[in-house]
């Protein structure tokens, strides 16, 4: 048996692909399934990053989305409205040309065209066509109906595989794989990560349509994305700046918030995506930001780390 700990995106992504795979895989959660970092109904796909590198694990991480959609059964899971990153443009346009990904640079009309709603201060930024908002709980619980969660907290992991829980009950497991992320540190040890709080507040606008069909956007003061099809967009900053929000949404009125956390770490790009991951006996460890888009494919690497002696080199982020 494979235990995994942690009910996130990860873990149930691991989880579905081992189950592919014909293995035996419980997954441990001490409070409800993808409530913590993996909170809220959608996040960003994007193929736009600053390394050459994410931008091609990002491609192959699209196909594995259009794989779930049609294996699980949900319906639609990535949307088609696109990217725009008006941060670092000229970075994100090297890294996804030396990736072979499509890609145009768009002047401020052409951003206002994109999100109607947007006041943009910015002169250019970089179309990623093949962005868009994941409706990311549609996804999650999917995969949650084809796992076995078990409801408890894990306080020890061993490196013989040996999971105690709050309580003093054992499981034990062939492997472990520790996804849990701010709690994955305690269980594991020092991964070189710190972890703050941080908030998305959900916005409504004038015209459901507008929402609806815009852009996902990653700017220098934070980003932004529809929620599906609900008429309402979501904006995520580190340090919440309302003066800031009302100037680049003018028309958007706040309806409610998400609270999370962001990851800092010396293994981060310099837009605070990436990840770690560490072995220990039977016990593999992995953390990280931004990991959401990458979710089918991370699924499809952390089973195969857990069933073999060596992460896969996809897995390992120079």
């Amino acid at each position: 048996m494979i235990v995994i700990v942690g009910a996130g995106i990860c873990g149930l992504a691991a989880a579905y692909e081992l189950s592919r795979r014909g293995e035996d895989a419980v997954v441990l959660e001490r409070g409800q399934p993808f409530a913590e970092q993996s909170a809220g109904l959608a996040r960003i796909f994007r193929i736009a990053h600053r390394r050459p590198e994410l931008c091609g694990l990002a491609l192959r991480a699209r196909d594995g989305w259009l794989r779930w959609e049609a294996e699980l059964g949900a319906g639609r899971l990535l949307g088609d409205e696109g990217f725009i990153a008006a941060a670092a443009p000229e970075v994100i346009a090297a890294a996804m040309r030396d990736a072979g990904a499509a890609f145009c640079f768009v002047d401020r009309p052409q951003i206002t065209a994109r999100i109607p709603f947007l006041v943009p201060p910015w002169e250019i930024g970089v179309f990623d066509p093949l962005g868009g908002s994941l409706r990311i709980r549609r996804a999650l619980e999917a995969l949650a109906r084809r796992a076995v969660i078990r409801r408890g907290e894990a306080v020890s992991v061993g490196d013989d595989g040996t999971v105690t829980l709050v309580g003093g009950s054992v499981l034990r497991g062939d492997r472990v794989l520790i996804c849990a992320g701010v709690h994955t540190p305690a269980l594991f040890g020092p991964l070189g990560a710190e972890f703050a709080p941080h908030t998305r507040f959900t916005y409504e606008a004038a015209s459901t349509d507008a929402a609806v069909g815009a852009a996902c956007l990653s700017a220098p003061e934070g980003y932004g994305l529809p929620l599906g099809s609900t008429g309402r967009w979501a904006f995520g900053q580190e340090l919440p700046d309302p003066a800031t929000v009302r100037a680049l949404f003018p028309s958007l009125s706040p309806v409610g918030r998400v609270d999370c956390v962001t990851v800092r770490a010396p293994w981060l790009d310099a837009g605070g995506d990436g990840w770690t991951v560490a072995r220990r006996g039977r016990v593999v460890a992995f953390v990280g930001s931004n990991l959401m888009k990458f979710g089918p494919l991370l699924g499809e690497l952390l089973a195969r780390a857990v069933l073999d002696d060596e992460p896969p080199a996809d897995l390992i982020l120079a």
